[in-house]
């Protein structure tokens, strides 16, 4: 991060001088005392030369009293220990500050018929193309600020002082050079690109107050949509620079009349189901200007090439009708939930769900009425491993839930199961697979409070290896009984790499992980909330609603702390905890080379079986097949593309991971990593450069930012031995939820905090900023360039030469006043 700097235009030497002596005085008597002493002195050299010399002639005496008073004189002046210092005169530049909005909404496009033409892009049109930049630089020295739910300083561009002397330079020139000073290997340009989840516009001015030097900030110049919908109220901010003489200069960007418009934000669909098994297709509806309006939503069946092999999906009439539905249209910014109950889909395959709106005449974007999403049929069943410590409850319930389920096949390993026992399980096992071959069978490994201790070292190798090299997915799953003695035992310490959390080092003293008397709420966060595999109804609104139904569990490991990398769906706090206590983990999960593992603090998620049976069972489902979906994907025991996750806010950044299981094939793919292409809705590639991660072994990875709201699918290039077939993983990027409200300009709040500052709001329209407004703005903002002093060090050299020709003078008066004495014969 960069601070404001404080850059001086010019300076200018000047010399003071001072007395130590003096500026020693710190006592009122002291200066007067000292004037007396001095007095004394010159009256008592008189007196004594009235008495001493009255027979000489006048002349002679008045000589010989000068001698001697000139000789104190240089003595008392070499007394007051006189000093040179240098002042420096600083001319300090007038500031302005350029605060530039970044939050998600500036990524929409008000021109319908320009989907390129962004509220961001139109921003930075006004300061680099209609040079708004460059005229503030002639007289200014210019801050660069963005914000959204924070604010941060970019850049500080000098005021360009060449515009000022050469009146020659035309305004290309003096725009060319004022953007080349704002080059820096970290561009400001990128660091403005829409991404923030809210816009809190009153912070961002009371943090830009507080940080920018005071004294000189003549305005402040903000390019915003205006829709601040979180923090401070920007009018107390304007309030604040209004007492300390700042103008702020609004400059609105976006349409705050909306276009009539009906849009698919949005399509959920599960990423794989079984053949014949029913699910639900959620769509969610945006509308402006056609509240109350009755719209029909068609769902359609097409192949994945009609309509996600391109970027942004276009789909005709064609393909297969599964359902229609008349819908009303919500408030503007508000979102209908359209929701199809598909009875299922026969043929193994991928497929693409098309969601189409059969848009009103009043509709002016026709472009964006449909929405597709991918959805696999996989035939096999999910291959399961259950293991368990011992025969607890949720070992039951998780055990009965997976048998009854026909696209699951359970086999059982039971740590206290004596020989001869009957489970309802396909198989009871006598120990942990022996072999590689024997375990890759397996999609799914869940492990319940098992005593790791059982298992010899090569085991947990042979776990590591499966989950990380052939995808394989684990659940883990604490508990009170078995953890404590496992994780006291140094032998244990390699399988502590798939926890997505830190857990208790030998050596270290347990801490007690549950009887607490009152049940404890489980808190989850944004990516918790968002997590499909954990949704217990059919939106995420109604998931929160049932989780908040939950009363809660009694114990959860303390582990507070996740791994780099993993994420936190859900904490839960101890009841009676101090301030300072950090809430515990109860919920997370982490990619682990090409597989992927869940962990949960307690093994008592059958305690949701009080709100509904349902729930509980829909959890297992759902959850065992998130972990085991990379065995799903074709191709992924050689090869695997994935990314963090399937859904994505606007600005946010994506990892990808290239997973190669082949050790042959990873060292052919890492000497030349495969070409990886981030296709955005509008048809735009981001090359997503793919380097070797240190730590994984097999594993390629990459980012990039997810800049616009719609489709996106990462690709890759046919890898060598793999055959002509690329990679492909889809995601959807949607604007965060305080963002997709009121994507509307605010015109009458920028209004308000410029007239509380005494600055003006301007409006313009798309292309309509001219050099006749860049002037109005600049001659609004004052010239606050002021001038200090920078006092240096004293100079020396200069106090030794005065204080030797002062005792020089001293001695030669007392000299030369002798010689006439003698030569009076004055004893």
């Amino acid at each position: 991060m960069m601070h404001p700097v404080v850059l001086p235009l010019a300076a200018s030497l000047r010399h003071r001088f001072t007395s130590r002596l003096l500026d020693g005085f710190d006592q009122w008597w002291q200066a007067p005392a000292a004037v007396i002493a001095v007095a004394t002195l010159v009256v008592l050299v008189i007196w004594m030369y009235r008495r001493d010399a009255g027979d000489l002639p006048g002349p002679l005496r008045g000589l010989l009293v000068a001698l001697r008073l000139a000789a104190v004189a240089a003595i008392a002046v070499a007394c007051l220990d006189i000093e040179r210092i240098a002042e420096r005169e600083v001319v300090i530049p007038s500031r302005v500050a350029v605060l530039i909005d970044s939050s998600a909404s500036m990524s929409l496009a008000d021109d319908t018929a320009d989907e390129q033409a962004t509220r961001g892009r139109h921003a930075l049109e006004i300061l680099d193309e209609q040079g708004l930049l460059a005229a503030l630089a002639e007289r200014h020295e210019v801050s660069l600020w963005r914000f959204d739910a924070d604010a941060e300083p970019l850049v500080t561009l000098p005021r360009n002082e060449a515009a000022n002397t050469d009146t020659a330079t035309t305004a290309g020139e003096a725009n060319t050079s004022a953007t080349a000073a704002l080059e820096s290997p970290a561009d400001w340009r990128a660091a403005v690109a829409p991404r923030g989840a809210e816009t809190r516009l009153g912070e961002a001015l009371a943090t830009l107050l507080d940080r920018e030097p005071g004294g000189g900030l003549a305005g402040v110049v903000v390019l915003t949509d205006g829709g601040s919908n979180a923090g401070l109220d920007p009018l107390a901010a304007a309030g604040l620079l209004a007492r300390a003489g700042v103008i702020v200069e609004p400059i609105g960007i976006g349409g705050d009349t909306l276009p009539a418009n009906v849009r698919v934000a949005d399509v959920l669909v599960p990423a794989r189901v079984f053949p014949g098994d029913g699910f639900a297709v959620t769509a969610y509806l945006q509308a402006q200007g056609l509240e109350g309006k009755q719209v029909r939503v068609e769902l359609r069946e097409q192949p994945v090439g009609d309509a996600a092999g391109g970027s942004e999906p276009k789909p005709t009439a064609g393909g297969r009708l599964v359902d229609t539905l008349e819908v009303p249209l919500a408030a503007d910014g508000e979102l209908a939930v359209v929701r199809f109950d598909v009875p299922g889909l026969r043929s193994p395959g991928s497929r693409s769900l098309v969601v189409r709106v059969l848009s009103p005449p009043e509709d002016r974007t026709p472009a964006d009425d449909a929405a597709a999403a991918a959805v696999e049929v996989v035939e096999q069943v999910t291959q399961v491993l259950l293991m368990a410590g011992g025969p607890g409850r949720e070992y039951q319930f998780m055990r009965n839930v997976l048998h009854r389920d026909p696209s699951f096949a359970v086999d059982v390993l039971l740590g206290t199961a004596a020989a001869g026992i009957s489970q309802d399980a396909r198989r009871i096992l006598d120990g942990f697979p022996p072999a590689d071959e024997s375990l890759a069978a397996y999609d799914a490994v869940v492990s319940l409070d098992f005593d790791w201790r059982s298992l010899d070292p090569a085991a947990v190798t042979r776990l590591e290896r499966w989950v990380a090299r052939q995808s394989g997915g684990l659940v883990l799953v604490a508990g009170g009984i078995h953890a404590d003695t496992w994780l006291g035992d140094s032998g244990t310490t390699p399988l502590r790499g798939l926890f997505p959390v830190e857990l208790r080092r030998p050596g270290q003293l347990p801490v007690v992980a549950g009887g607490e008397e009152e049940p404890m709420p489980l808190e989850f966060t944004r990516d918790g909330l968002d997590a499909e595999f954990l949704w217990l109804a059919a939106g995420r609104d109604a998931s929160r609603g049932v989780w908040e139904e939950f009363p809660g569990v009694y114990s959860c490991q303390p582990a507070s702390t996740a791994k780099p990398g993993a994420t936190v769906y859900a904490h839960v706090g101890r009841p009676g905890a101090t301030a300072g206590e950090p809430r515990r983990i109860y919920l997370a999960g982490q990619f682990y080379g090409a597989g992927s593992v869940f962990y949960a603090g307690s093994a008592e998620l059958w305690r949701l079986r009080s709100v509904a049976d349902s729930a509980y069972d829909r959890l297992v489902a759902q959850l065992v097949r998130h972990v085991s979906q990379g065995r799903l994907s074709q191709g992924a025991r050689r090869a695997r593309l994935l990314v963090d996750r399937d859904r994505h806010p606007v600005g946010g950044t994506v990892q990808v991971r290239l997973v190669v299981a082949d050790e042959s094939l990873f060292a052919a793919t890492a000497s030349r990593p495969p070409n990886c292409r981030a296709v955005g809705p509008d048809g735009d590639m981001i090359t997503v450069p793919l380097v070797a991660e240190p730590d994984r072994p097999g594993t390629l990875q990459g980012s990039f930012v997810a800049g616009r709201e719609g489709s996106w699918r990462v690709e890759v290039d046919p890898l060598p031995g793999l055959g002509d077939e690329r990679l492909v993983r889809r995601l959807q990027v949607q604007l965060p939820d305080r963002e997709l409200a009121r994507p509307r300009l605010d015109r009458p709040l920028l209004e308000q905090v410029a007239t509380a500052t005494g600055g003006s709001a301007r409006f313009p329209t798309l292309g309509g900023w001219t050099a006749a407004d860049t002037a109005a703005l600049v001659a609004r903002l004052p010239d606050r360039s002021r001038r200090e002093y920078e006092t240096g060090s004293a100079d020396m050299p200069f106090k030794q030469r005065l204080n030797t020709s002062l005792v020089a003078a001293a001695c030669g008066c007392l000299c030369l006043e002798w010689i006439v004495r003698r030569l009076a014969k004055l004893a």
